[in-house]
């Protein structure tokens, strides 16, 4: 078992990669809209405002505009202007990788919270589907990412082989659905590693529970397999939140991370 990661894991450093004049743009208004700045019905100021504001000329300002309208994010409307959109009824799941760490890097346990709720909810049901539905190969795949996951030690190749069990879980079941919301949060797995490994305390647990789930699979037990899957959401959710406990509740975790 691992120690206890210290406070400091729930700061997560945000390394951005080189952009465009437009993504620069397009992902400041973002962030200003998902962090409440601009509320659900409030006017952008115009593109000629915005451009002299982002030292841009008009055409970066426009193209800016079309990635936040592609992302459900704003809608221009004849005559009226540029309105922001409620992204909790608009945008889709891009979104979710500004919510989870804010631009100064601080964590949100609410959206963390939800996003692991999600994940049960989600996981349970393939699980079971994966016993009713899978083959022999998908067996394999299974139970040879569990044998990895047994042997490693790296908190970070655990989560990397995490992701790979329930890809391969996902497939067993057939249904492209999860397999593409997973293919979705890959990219917050690889940039949030840090935070994430706070859910891999036990880790030696969660193989024993993993190769319960594949036995499970193996004799087509779709409700031994829900179950075993529900336990291993609960156990990270109550993780999770045993280590808010420690460190104080939200408001008072803000205040220390500030």
């Amino acid at each position: 078992m691992f120690n206890k990661p210290p406070l400091e894991i729930l700061t997560v450093p945000v390394r951005k990669p080189k952009q465009s004049l437009p993504d620069r743009v397009a992902e400041q208004l973002r962030l200003e809209i998902l962090s409440g700045l601009y509320a659900p019905g409030d006017k952008l100021r115009p593109e000629l405002e915005l451009a002299k504001r982002f030292e841009v000329n008009r055409f970066t300002v426009r193209e800016a505009m079309n990635k936040l309208e592609q992302m459900h994010l704003i809608k221009r409307r004849p005559g009226i202007g540029t309105v922001v959109l409620d992204y909790n009824e608009n945008a889709s799941i891009d979104v979710l990788g500004d919510l989870v760490i804010g631009p100064d890097g601080r964590m949100n346990p609410f959206v963390v919270s939800h996003l692991l709720e999600a994940a049960r909810v989600l996981s349970v049901e393939v699980s079971a589907l994966a016993a009713e539905r899978r083959n022999d190969s998908d067996l394999r795949k299974l139970s040879a990412v569990v044998t990895e996951m047994r042997i490693e030690k790296r908190l970070s190749k655990i989560a990397a082989l995490d992701y790979e069990f329930h890809s391969a879980l996902a497939g067993a079941a057939g249904n492209i659905v999860p397999r593409l919301v997973l293919n979705s949060v890959r990219g917050l797995l690889v940039k949030y590693a840090p935070l994430l490994e706070t859910l891999y305390i036990a880790t030696d647990s969660m193989v024993e529970c993993y190769d319960h789930v594949v036995d499970a699979i193996k004799a087509r037990d779709s409700e031994r397999a829900r179950s075993l899957t529900r336990w291993i959401w609960h156990f990270r959710h109550q993780r999770f939140v045993d280590l808010l406990e420690q460190h104080g509740r939200p408001q008072q975790l803000a205040a220390k991370l500030s």
